[in-house]
């Protein structure tokens, strides 16, 4: 009981002091992750001494675990292909070179050969949580040096893999069975070739079958079964959780579910490796830093430079423009959250000593705080000291993936594939518009797939999925669900993640449209109003009411509705002095989204012939309406009588208080409508 106790302290203070930390370091716009190392410099042993490391250890080693996940889930198979230049000959490049001169100079120093080229890996990786995180908030992960960028971090992930694997022989002993270590190597390698091709084939249909129940609790603990199952199989070869739970995020990446997943999971595990980042600060030995701080600092100054060095000439090596290059460079010149990963096995398997391992953190910490300053540099040193890029050739966008140019732009987030979202889809594609579709019924997505339809299976309500679709860089998304818990939860999350995005959504009831609106929707299709005025046309079509009446009867009716419904002010975004205005914008925002219907259709309207109109006493022939407007007169009923006269000729004369039933486009009729109308009336 008292072990339960503790742990339930020691997570308390934890989230108690990062939430203090956090919020601080959001208003001086410092990244969360360093934010979790100043918590754990704070609460550590080597701070206040409030808890000790072995007090998170757990809950670290989840959070490792649940990191190592989702960055698997993001390194698809199919785009380390598409990206295989940079990947492969950049990443490459960036890591051999820098693990080469970092073991080459330590040599020169006294290290042992091990040390050396063990800290030389470590050294070689960056941060891809920070770098990633930065790129995202400034909008720079379209760019090319973003996806330069993406692509080595992604080398770098991979690449963590073996190396983890070499450090229980690059530890062990000078009497050591090497060929025992090699063969477990070998072992470990050949497990994870069996399960990336398990995960190619069974993962996929495995999730597909959970899917199709709809239970959301089911797919949860699907997710996590597959996440922990395969982390510790692995386990049982002497290979760790992390790179177990790797491999199981590669596998599922295969899947159509991989973003979903990434939307279930991520709350769980930005609150679990929180801890991790937690314990890395505690480690950090204030006294040890202040006591050398020149040196760190120097060393910190060094290597920063270094990398920053290496990795352009790796990525200008491939030919790239200079000026891109650099600014990947600038962004990369961190030591990566996977190195205390390598660190802690290092360190605990005898490869680094305390002095080492003491120095490496402090120099990594110190570099990772540099980022954001040297994400923020770059552009203005390359502005100065650089021409900008030229065009690259065919093979570029090749190997970096898309360029910016190549990415669609505004495109159209579609929520829900019922019948209102085909149509939607249906107008986008007429129009040529780009759009993707998120869609919860996996038997849907597979068949709409087959068709061709740009969908994916996903539950829009997860900031994962949003991110996913693309919801920073679209310019409206469409929410055509029915549920409306959920359309408020999406509603909510797509204005806060673009708050310059269009919203459209749909709602059954009238009365849930102040809300709506409240929340953030540009415009609200209410079922219920849209059922009501269409009856209510139809009604006066049939009882053959001229058009102006039925316009008009249809206006009063609009606004009654929404009187009815929005009678009160609410709490909004609009700014405006005047009395009743907030009511009133409202109003008139619900009231243009009811008349949100479809022009250009042909359609057949009665127009009476008011007092004094200019089609007064005229020949339908001296008009000539299907000539000049498109418009037909299909029959005319003279005023006072019952006649009726189908398929007038053009020497019929159209006279006051006659009704001319007409049929063409819905603004074609709009046009001519003046010429019916009073004079009186336009001459005000």
């Amino acid at each position: 009981m008292v072990v339960q106790i503790d742990l339930l302290m020691a997570v308390v203070i934890v989230l108690a002091c990062s939430v203090g930390v956090l919020f601080i370091g959001k208003k001086i716009h410092i990244p969360f992750i360093i934010g979790y190392f100043l918590t754990g410099i704070i609460v550590g042993p080597f701070g206040l001494h409030l808890i000790t490391e072995e007090q998170v250890s757990v809950l670290a080693e989840l959070g490792v675990i649940l990191l190592m996940f989702t960055i698997g889930l993001e390194i698809s198979l199919k785009s380390l292909l598409s990206m295989k230049k940079v990947v492969l000959i950049g990443g490459g490049l960036q890591m051999i070179i820098t693990t080469f001169l970092v073991w080459a100079v330590l040599q020169l120093a006294g290290f042992p050969s091990n040390t050396a080229l063990f800290l030389g890996m470590m050294v070689s990786t960056s941060s891809t949580a920070i770098v990633l995180n930065l790129y995202q908030s400034k909008g720079q992960m379209a760019t090319k040096h973003g996806k330069i960028a993406l692509g080595i971090l992604i080398f770098q992930d991979l690449a963590v893999v073996p190396m983890m694997l070499l450090a229980p022989i690059l530890a062990g002993p000078a009497d050591t069975d090497l060929l025992a270590s090699v063969l477990n190597f070998l072992i470990g390698l050949a497990m994870l070739g069996v399960i990336l091709i398990a995960a190619i084939y069974l993962v996929p249909r495995f999730l597909q079958r959970v899917a199709l129940t709809r239970s959301n609790e089911l797919f949860i603990i699907s997710i996590v079964t597959i996440c922990l199952g395969i982390a510790w199989l692995m386990s049982l070869n002497g290979i760790s959780l992390a790179l177990g739970a790797f491999l199981a995020g590669v596998a599922i990446s295969e899947s159509d579910y991989s973003h979903e997943v990434v939307g279930q999971i991520l709350p769980i595990r930005d609150l679990l490796t929180s801890f991790f980042f937690v314990s890395i600060g505690m480690l950090l030995n204030l006294s040890y830093l202040g006591e050398h701080l020149l040196f760190i600092l120097i060393l910190a100054a060094v290597l920063i430079a270094g990398k920053s060095l290496i990795t352009f000439i790796s990525v200008k090596a491939i030919g790239i423009a200079a000026s891109v290059s650099l600014l990947s460079a600038f962004g990369l010149s961190q030591i990566g959250e996977f190195s205390f990963v390598l660190g802690a096995t290092g360190y605990s398997s005898g490869i680094l000593t305390d002095d080492v391992y003491q120095v490496f953190l402090a120099v990594s910490i110190l570099t990772m705080i540099m980022t954001p300053t040297m994400i923020s540099i770059a552009p203005r040193f390359v502005d100065r000291f650089l021409p900008p890029p030229v065009p690259q050739g065919p093979g570029y966008a090749g190997s970096a993936g898309n360029t910016e140019d190549e990415l669609p732009v505004g495109h159209v987030i579609i929520v829900g594939f019922g019948l209102t979202g085909h149509y939607v889809a249906k107008a986008l594609k007429k129009v040529e518009i780009p759009y993707i579709i998120l869609e919860l019924n996996p038997e849907t997505v597979a068949a709409e797939k087959k068709l061709g339809e740009n969908i994916v299976y996903g539950d829009a309500c997860r900031e994962g999925v949003l991110e996913f679709a693309g919801i920073r860089k679209a310019q409206t998304i469409v929410i055509t669900i029915p549920q409306m818990d959920t359309v408020k939860a999406i509603l909510t999350d797509a204005r806060r993640m673009n708050p310059k995005i269009g919203i459209i959504t749909r709602s059954r009831f009238i009365s849930e449209t102040a809300e709506l609106y409240h929340l953030g929707a540009d415009e609200v299709i209410v079922d219920e109003k849209e059922t009501a005025l269409q009856i209510f046309h139809r009604i006066l079509s049939n009882q053959q009411v001229p058009v102006q009446d039925a316009d008009l009867y249809a206006k009063q009716a609009r606004s009654e509705i929404y009187d009815k419904y929005i009678e009160k002010p609410i709490h909004s975004n609009i700014r405006t002095s005047a009395k009743g205005s907030r009511l009133d914008m409202i109003r008139i925002r619900a009231k243009q989204a009811g008349e949100m219907m479809a022009k250009n259709t042909s359609r057949v309207e009665q127009i009476r012939v008011e007092k004094g109109a200019d089609i007064a006493g005229k020949r339908i022939a001296d008009v000539q309406m299907r000539r000049n407007y498109g418009v037909s007169v299909i029959a005319v009923r003279c005023a006072g009588k019952n006649d009726v006269i189908v398929s007038p000729d053009g020497d019929t004369i159209l006279n006051e208080g006659d009704t001319a039933v007409v049929i063409g486009d819905r603004e074609a009729i709009g046009t001519i409508m003046i010429m019916f109308a009073e004079k009186a009336a336009y001459t005000t």
